[in-house]
């Protein structure tokens, strides 16, 4: 769907950067909370609307994640799981019925790094609103990227409340294609139920998904009709 194709490129705001002063402070602090080596769960909703004044919510996502204090990470969003451990990264799509198997990622931050996005956009301002600070983001020219203005909302005690995303090219809604239906969406993702308390050990188990034997990958049971996508070896990821 959609909404899919538009998750795969968000992720946590978790860096500092040189802006301006205020904002640098606060996105600073921000990324100490997400970065210490401590328990953290949220919840995530994301909703995609057709133009960036619109009221009807198109599509919706709903999500989890989890991170305990080595820093091991586990997301799900819709039918989509990810877990990167010291071992290993993998990402499931029930859709799909495949099992994507990667070496681990060091500094995982989730499906983006911002610190690269960020570094192509500029603070246009930053906002005191009392119970939260708004960091509207304006990106650069011909930078490639698909949105025109991120706004973040982020809450007194340095948790991303809230981030928009404004996409700068058109996208045709439309499911007949006879019949085009093209606007400009924007994206609200939404984080909520923010918790320190530790979740199970066997969120973070990949034995939940394969075991290896004799240098054969083995499916768990609920994913053994499942295609296995082993990027371990390719060249690129060595």
């Amino acid at each position: 769907m959609f909404l899919r194709r538009l998750i795969g490129v968000l992720g946590l705001l978790c860096c500092s950067f040189g802006y301006s002063q205020d904002a640098k402070e606060i996105l600073k602090k921000v990324g100490e909370q997400y970065g210490a080596a401590k328990p953290l769960q949220y919840k995530v909703t994301y909703n995609l609307f057709k133009d960036f004044d619109a009221k009807k919510v198109e599509e919706t996502y709903t999500g989890v994640f989890y991170k305990n204090a080595q820093n091991d990470m586990y997301t799900k969003i819709g039918n989509t799981e990810t877990l990167n451990t010291k071992k290993v990264n993998l990402r499931v799509s029930h859709p799909e019925k495949a099992i994507e198997i990667n070496k681990p990622i060091p500094d995982y931050k989730g499906d983006l790094n911002l610190k690269a996005l960020l570094e192509m956009c500029k603070i246009e301002k930053c906002t005191d609103l009392k119970s939260f600070w708004e960091i509207t983001l304006k990106t650069n020219s011909f930078t490639g990227l698909p949105y025109s203005k991120i706004i973040v909302r982020v809450s007194k005690t340095y948790f991303i409340q809230k981030q928009v995303f404004f996409y700068n090219a058109p996208s045709n809604f439309s499911k007949d294609y006879r019949k085009p239906d093209s606007h400009y969406p924007r994206l609200e993702v939404t984080y909520s139920n923010f918790s320190r308390n530790p979740v199970s050990v066997s969120v973070f188990n990949s034995q939940n998904y394969f075991t290896s034997s004799g240098g054969k990958i083995v499916l768990s049971q609920q994913l053994k009709k499942y295609e296995i996508v082993d990027q371990r070896n390719v060249a690129n990821n060595n």
